[in-house]
């Protein structure tokens, strides 16, 4: 009889482990597929600015966008989002919920990899005060991955700006403020019911913050601010920047 049950735990002890090396493989599978289909993408449609003015210190966006394109390959792309030297070069989508593009690519393949997508309550036109959007924390090192990197004083000094380019307007977001925080709090407010509450919010941001910049603020001016998961149970890592229009 115990030899019986050895045998039997044997068998499934080797179950289990073809069972997790067939999911790991799966994983990988689409972790390819997904950064393949993003580079595919930006390699199409994504092209150096033809604009003098462009530098980081000011100017134009330094890159150039084909949205007729996009936008014909998704109703639903709303922007996209550059970071020079990074790994964040993708477009961002807005479904009407928040869950939709978790599991799938811009191109609605579905995948684990998802999409960098702007919360569902969002004003598309970056009218809100806070303009909200989540991407995944990939093992290998794709979509938000390289969030946790901007809390490293000598990263944030090479890539202090972002853009987020839409089909109507570029703006330049400078980035203020970076740290973990939970699931639902108040860096996930979209608009704010008094100046005094957004500055409060804005006091918090600075207070949490894991790095310290010269980045001027007032509550006249509009943020975005980029979520990630970080793996530990529900905590959330949060880089938050002041949105300014630059056409």
């Amino acid at each position: 009889m115990k030899n019986k049950i050895l045998k039997i735990t044997a068998v499934i002890c080797v179950l289990v482990c073809v069972f997790s090396v067939a999911q790991a493989a799966r994983i990988q599978v689409q972790y390819t597929q997904g950064k393949k289909v993003y580079d595919d993408l930006a390699l199409d449609l994504v092209t150096l600015s033809a604009d003098d003015n462009y530098s980081s210190a000011g100017g134009g966006a330094p890159i150039d966008v084909d949205f007729e394109t996009l936008t014909q390959m998704n109703a639903q792309a709303v922007g996209w989002l550059y970071c020079e030297g990074t790994p964040i070069n993708y477009p961002v989508v807005q479904s009407s919920d928040n869950s939709y593009y978790l599991k799938h690519l811009y191109n609605n393949q579905n995948n684990s990899s998802g999409a960098i997508f702007m919360d569902a309550l969002n004003n598309p036109d970056m009218s809100d005060t806070n303009t909200v959007i989540y991407g995944h924390n990939m093992k290998n090192g794709t979509m938000f991955a390289c969030l946790q990197n901007f809390s490293i004083p000598a990263y944030l000094r090479q890539h202090p700006v972002m853009y987020y380019l839409t089909n109507n307007k570029d703006y330049r977001i400078d980035i203020f403020s970076c740290y973990p925080d939970g699931a639902a709090t108040e860096a996930y407010t979209i608009c704010y019911d008094s100046p005094e509450t957004y500055a409060k919010c804005l006091q918090r941001s600075w207070n949490m913050s894991e790095i310290i910049t010269n980045v001027p603020m007032t509550t006249n001016d509009r943020i975005i601010t980029l979520v990630t998961c970080t793996g530990y149970n529900s905590d959330r890592y949060v880089v938050q920047g002041k949105i300014t229009p630059i056409n």
